[in-house]
């Protein structure tokens, strides 16, 4: 049993983007976890800032799909993520590669290409506000409570390259909007503490 906190590490990209006119800023992400409390796994995710929860606005992950069942459980049951099996296969070669991402139904999900190099940079959350890295998740189930999740992170980044194909299962279609930023995170460490839980009654009180 894997309740948190967990510590993970591995390596990504992250894409900034607003998606639409008057919208608020939303990241991709797609994520190698090469340790977790579960082990090694894939993640792709789609998360906002800004959305309205009982904490004020915070960010929140969208849509999340995972490449291990032991990350959906805990994922879903210690911080309300709203987590799916997928499967993920890649093709990489140096700096550079793709990924197709399929449901576990059997649809694709997405498929990106990307590129990573050039100088890399420190970077850490603990510059960032505490309002702008928690996490906060609306209930999974009828009756349950929201999760307001701080977490930290720290490692090195790069400017780098990504070119959605398509993101069609995952949130929105991607295909033709540029993202802002794009960074190569070639080693991070990421900390999911143990979330503050608010039901409705108690968050409006």
């Amino acid at each position: 049993m894997p309740p948190p906190p967990w510590t993970l590490t591995g390596r990504g990209l992250m894409a900034l983007y607003t998606p639409a006119p008057q919208a608020g800023l939303g990241a991709l992400m797609l994520l190698r976890y090469a340790t977790s409390p579960v082990g090694p796994y894939d993640e792709l995710l789609w998360a906002e800032a800004g959305r309205a929860s009982p904490a004020g606005p915070r960010p929140r992950v969208r849509s999340i799909v995972v490449s291990t069942k032991e990350s959906v459980v805990w994922g879903r049951r210690n911080w309300g993520l709203p987590k799916r099996l997928a499967q993920f296969e890649w093709q990489e070669d140096g700096r550079q590669g793709q990924v197709r991402v399929t449901g576990e139904d059997g649809q694709p999900v997405a498929h990106l290409a990307f590129r990573t190099g050039g100088p890399r940079l420190p970077v850490t959350t603990a510059l960032v506000p505490p309002a702008w890295r928690t996490l906060a998740q609306p209930p999974l189930d009828e009756g349950g409570d929201w999760c307001l999740t701080r977490v930290g992170a720290s490692g090195h980044a790069g400017l780098a390259r990504l070119t959605v194909l398509h993101t069609d299962g995952l949130y929105l279609p991607l295909r033709h909007t540029r993202p802002r930023l794009t960074l190569g995170v070639p080693d991070f460490r990421l900390v999911f503490p143990v979330p503050e839980r608010r039901g409705f009654k108690k968050a409006h009180e």
